[in-house]
C-alpha cells in the first residue's frame, strides 16, 4: 500500500484558491460521491470549488447533497488554479472533462483505485488495494482542519457503497468496514444509500430491465449471460434507463462474465458501450482494456467506435467466449 501524499495534495490546495474536480465518462456512485465530497471539504476551507461532468449526474445520484451544482462545463470567467482527477486514469478518452481543460490546467492531482492507472500528473495518488476513490477521499479529508459534515458523510458513504456492492464484493477490507464506522457517524445514512443506488428505478427504466431481461442470451455452457440494447430500444427512457442492467445478468445461476452492449451516439459518431461484472479471476478489467476501457477486476466498462452496433456486438461476444476460455489465474 502507497504512502498517501498527503503533503502534497496539502500544498495544492494550501497554494491555490480556484478548483476543478473532474472523474471518468458515464459516472457512478464512487465518481460523484467523492467528488462532491471533496468539494465540499476545499468549500468548507474557504476554496471556490466546482465539479464537472460533461455526462451529467445519473439518476442514483440525484439524492446527495449539492447534486444539482454539478456543472457540464466550466463557470463562464473560472479557470481553474488546480485540477482533482478522481476515480480514473487521467486519459483523455476516460475523463468526463471539457476538451483541453487538463491540458491547460496548471496544476493537476490525480486520486484513483484502478489497477490500470500511471502517474502522468504533478500529484498522483493510484491505490489499486483501495476499494473505492471514496475511501482515498475520506482519508484525506479526515486529516484535513475541517469537521466531516452529515453532507460530506453522505457523499463518501455513496461512494463506499457503488464500489463494493454495498460491502459485499470482494474488495472490501477492515478499513472500508471503518470508514462507513466513522461516516455513519458523522451523519450518514446507509439505508437510503442503498435503496436508491441499488434498488430504486424509474418507471421507464423498470421497463427497460424486463426489455433487457427478455432479450438476454447466454453462451459457453451458461458461463456467459449478454445482452445487446439499440438505440431504439431506449426510445422514451432516460439516458440511465438501463442502469445496474448487467447485474441482473450476473445474478443467473452459473455465470461467471456478465455483458451489456448498448449502442448510443456522441459528438464523435456511433459508439457501442460496454459494462462487464464477472468473477473476480476472470479480470474484467483487462478484459475492458482491449476495448478502450478498464475498471475493476470483477466490473469494468470499455466501448468500440467506427464500427456497426450489430458488427460490434459479434465481436465482443466472440472476445468474451475466448477469454471464457483462457486461464487468468496468473493475471495482474
Amino acid at each position: 500500500m502507497p504512502i498517501p501524499p498527503f503533503a502534497e495534495i496539502n500544498a495544492a490546495i494550501a497554494n491555490h484558491q480556484k478548483f476543478a474536480i473532474v472523474a471518468h465518462v458515464g459516472p457512478d456512485g464512487d465518481a460523484i460521491g467523492s467528488g462532491l465530497a471533496l468539494c465540499l471539504a476545499l468549500k468548507s476551507m474557504g476554496k471556490n470549488a466546482v465539479v464537472i461532468s460533461t455526462d451529467g449526474v445519473p439518476a442514483m445520484c440525484r439524492f446527495l447533497p449539492q447534486w444539482e451544482t454539478v456543472a457540464r462545463e466550466l463557470p463562464q470567467g473560472f479557470k481553474p488554479q488546480c485540477v482533482f482527477i478522481l476515480d480514473c486514469d487521467g486519459s483523455s478518452e476516460r475523463m468526463a472533462a471539457p476538451k483541453g481543460m487538463i491540458e491547460t490546467a496548471p496544476y493537476r492531482v490525480l486520486i484513483d483505485h484502478h489497477r490500470s492507472t500511471k502517474p502522468t500528473f504533478e500529484v498522483n495518488w493510484i491505490d489499486i488495494s483501495q476499494p473505492a476513490t471514496s475511501q482515498m477521499i475520506f482519508q484525506l479529508v479526515e486529516q484535513m482542519p475541517i469537521p466531516i459534515t452529515p453532507d460530506i458523510a453522505q457523499c463518501l458513504m455513496t461512494g463506499l457503497s457503488t464500489d463494493t456492492g454495498h460491502f459485499r464484493f470482494t474488495n472490501v477490507t477492515p478499513d472500508t468496514f471503518r470508514a462507513a464506522a466513522r461516516l455513519t457517524e458523522c451523519g450518514a445514512d446507509g439505508s437510503i444509500i442503498a435503496f436508491k443506488t441499488f434498488d430504486e428505478r424509474s418507471f421507464e427504466s423498470t421497463q427497460v430491465l424486463g426489455m433487457a431481461l427478455s432479450k438476454m442470451q447466454s453462451g459457453s455452457n451458461g458461463q456467459l449471460m449478454w445482452v445487446a440494447l439499440a438505440a431504439k430500444d431506449f426510445e422514451g427512457a432516460g439516458e440511465d434507463s438501463s442502469e445496474n442492467v448487467v447485474n441482473f445478468l450476473r445474478n443467473v445461476r452459473g455465470a461467471r462474465m456478465a455483458i451489456m452492449m448498448k449502442e448510443k451516439g456522441d459528438d464523435n459518431g456511433s459508439v457501442t458501450r460496454i459494462s462487464v461484472r464477472s468473477e473476480a479471476v476472470l479480470r474484467a478489467d483487462l478484459f475492458c482494456a482491449k476495448f478502450s476501457g478498464g475498471g475493476h477486476a470483477a466490473a469494468a466498462g470499455g466501448r468500440i467506435r467506427d464500427k456497426s452496433f450489430e458488427e460490434s456486438v459479434k465481436i465482443i461476444v466472440q472476445a468474451a467466449s475466448d477469454w471464457l476460455a483462457e486461464d487468468h489465474a496468473d493475471a495482474s
